[in-house]
């Protein structure tokens, strides 16, 4: 069956949200897509709900593997693809009704670029966010955007057959990091297209996998960090602007978590490489002040 998209939906005991996030594919405008999920090991009733809710809808393809974490799901799904694009959806996140066809009108009209991605918003206990990347105008972006960071966390539209295609790594010590470590190799020569239009919610849920124990984030950060200097050609000059990034993303995981001596360290080495940049300044007060205090000052303002 020739589709084109294939919509890959990695999970791992997450069947409370995987259902609705299953179902916003389902019932997007654009129809000529088939749905991956790729069972990542689940120690709960998700792989019985799965085969139970949706083995008689020929959409949906089901498969299952032990736990190797989300980039060797991904990379299972990837493989499976029969869609012209592959694009990524975790499971706990959703589409809105226009996603895919948004993708499918930018993709003929820039003639099937390699990558390409739509804006996102957050969605917490009811309320709407919006990240850093919505403020970014509409165009082609490098690997450059994902020195400072990963502002696109796994919304990524891909072309199947491109023969540069890099795969996730699989290793699971760089968990929840993958994906910036994918769209940095894949970009260094290539280019991303970014659309102009909100067409995704991420679900920002006490769960998430970015909301895991901070000590863990800076781990992996930092092997994530020798693994892009490793795999990923760059100018020394991509090396300080990486080096301060992680700096300064340590020294907000060490805030987070209380441990202000240990941020103001990290903060004070993104300095030395970057200079003062107005998000360090504010840093530098958090820092000062403790979190306590500006959580109190929250519940006093208006």
């Amino acid at each position: 069956m020739s589709v084109f998209f294939s919509v890959i939906i990695p999970t791992y005991n997450r069947w409370s949200h995987l259902q609705y996030t299953i179902t916003s594919v389902l019932e997007q405008s654009c129809q000529d897509f088939e749905i991956i999920v790729v069972d990542d090991g689940s120690t709960d009733d998700s792989l019985v709900n799965l085969h139970r809710t949706y083995d008689k809808n020929p959409k949906i393809r089901i498969v299952s593997q032990e736990n190797k974490e989300r980039g060797a799901a991904r990379n299972h799904g990837l493989r499976m693809a029969r869609g012209k694009y592959a694009l990524f959806l975790d499971s706990d996140d959703r589409m809105l009704p226009d996603h895919l066809s948004v993708l499918f009108t930018k993709i003929n009209e820039l003639h099937e670029p390699d990558f390409i991605a739509s804006k996102f918003q957050f969605i917490r206990e009811n309320k709407i966010s919006y990240p850093e990347i919505c403020q970014l105008a509409e165009g082609y972006y490098d690997y450059q955007l994902f020195l400072n960071g990963n502002p696109l966390a796994c919304n990524i539209c891909v072309r199947k057959d491109n023969p540069d295609l890099k795969f996730f790594e699989e290793d699971r010590k760089y968990a929840i990091k993958e994906d910036w470590m994918f769209h940095l190799q894949n970009l260094r020569h290539h280019k991303l297209y970014l659309v102009d239009k909100i067409t995704l919610q991420m679900n920002d849920h006490d769960d998430r996998s970015m909301r895991v124990d901070n000590t863990v984030i800076i781990q992996r950060t930092k092997l994530a960090e020798e693994w892009i200097v490793r795999n990923v050609e760059l100018t020394e000059t991509d090396k300080a602007v990486l080096r301060a990034h992680i700096n300064y993303f340590i020294a907000i995981h060490s805030y987070i978590d209380g441990q202000y001596k240990q941020a103001l360290h990290f903060l004070f080495k993104a300095v030395k490489v970057a200079g003062w940049k107005k998000k360090y300044i504010v840093l530098l007060g958090k820092c000062i002040v403790g979190n306590k205090f500006i959580q109190k000052l929250k519940k006093i303002l208006p």
